[in-house]
């Protein structure tokens, strides 16, 4: 009797610890948490694609910026059929989260009277082409559609005259110096300063540009400099504002950095550089030496 009273209790116990294995061998393996900085509420997103990280609407859809759109002029160039194969992207409320920042957003009044949002001046648009999140089919159409970034610090804007050619993340305008050698940069004190050097830590380029076509330049004051095709690249302290090309064919040796790496170069080039070489600056009194 004690024997089978023992053998009870063990069958027990032994059923209830295989009992306890089996529920918790059925229970789902809980997933590690993934932490988003981003909402469902967010109006405006950064995802993922084969192009890096690009900014979306709130449903993951791409969006898209213009180059013959002039970022920060309250104006858009995109009408008629062109809205119709890219429809405007607007939204009501501006909700962001990190990395993106909802001051970089803003709202401009069309001519047709419809609102479109804009990000750090640039007017954002759709593809009619992309069907689902994740398409990125109208990256560089015809050469002048790309998908909008939030991490761009180099892009493309275009001009009738000057063609495409390369600015920063706000559209100001970067510059080729013919004096330069390839690889070093020649223009330093009052050159340096109407023409300030343009750098940055790491490229982001639309996808029509090679990461290759990038380096750095290491200048004789030690500062770093960013070149394309081997020529460094230049802002001029005459452009005020996003769009401005007053720098091209100064004295017949800037230019706006082309998008082909190719510079313009006048067939009368002096063989020496002159120590004054313009009458008027930036802000109306002498360029001094160096351009």
């Amino acid at each position: 009797m004690r024997n089978t009273a023992i053998f009870i209790l063990v069958s027990v116990a032994l059923a209830t610890v295989f009992l306890a294995g089996c529920t918790q061998s059925q229970q789902p393996a809980q997933p590690t948490p993934v932490v988003t900085s981003q909402t469902t509420a967010d109006t405006i997103k950064v995802a993922d694609s084969s192009l890096g990280r690009i900014l979306t609407d709130t449903k993951g859809m791409t969006l898209y910026y213009f180059i013959t759109d002039i970022p920060a002029s309250g104006a858009s160039t995109c009408y008629g059929k062109c809205e119709t194969a890219w429809p405007i992207f607007t939204v009501d409320s501006v909700v962001v989260s990190s990395p993106i920042h909802a001051a970089d957003f803003s709202t401009i009044t069309r001519t047709d009277g419809t609102k479109q949002t804009t990000y750090q001046g640039w007017p954002l648009y759709y593809w009619q082409n992309d069907k689902k999140p994740g398409d990125v089919l109208g990256e560089n159409i015809q050469n002048v559609w790309y998908v909008a970034k939030p991490d761009y610090t180099v892009m493309i804007a275009a001009r009738p005259a000057p063609g495409a050619f390369l600015t920063d993340n706000k559209g100001r305008t970067l510059y080729y110096f013919t004096q330069d050698f390839s690889g070093s940069s020649t223009c330093t004190g009052t050159c340096l300063a109407n023409w300030p050097a343009f750098g940055v830590d790491s490229v982001v380029a639309p996808s029509v540009l090679k990461g290759t076509d990038f380096s750095v330049v290491t200048r004789a004051d030690g500062v770093k400099q960013t070149a394309f095709m081997g020529r460094p690249l230049y802002y001029f302290a005459a452009d005020t504002k996003p769009g401005d090309i007053k720098g091209e064919g100064v004295n017949n040796i800037w230019y706006v950095a082309n998008v082909s790496g190719i510079t313009p170069v006048a067939p009368s080039l002096p063989t020496t550089v002159p120590t004054t070489t313009r009458t008027t600056s930036p802000s109306g009194g002498g360029y001094g030496g160096g351009y």
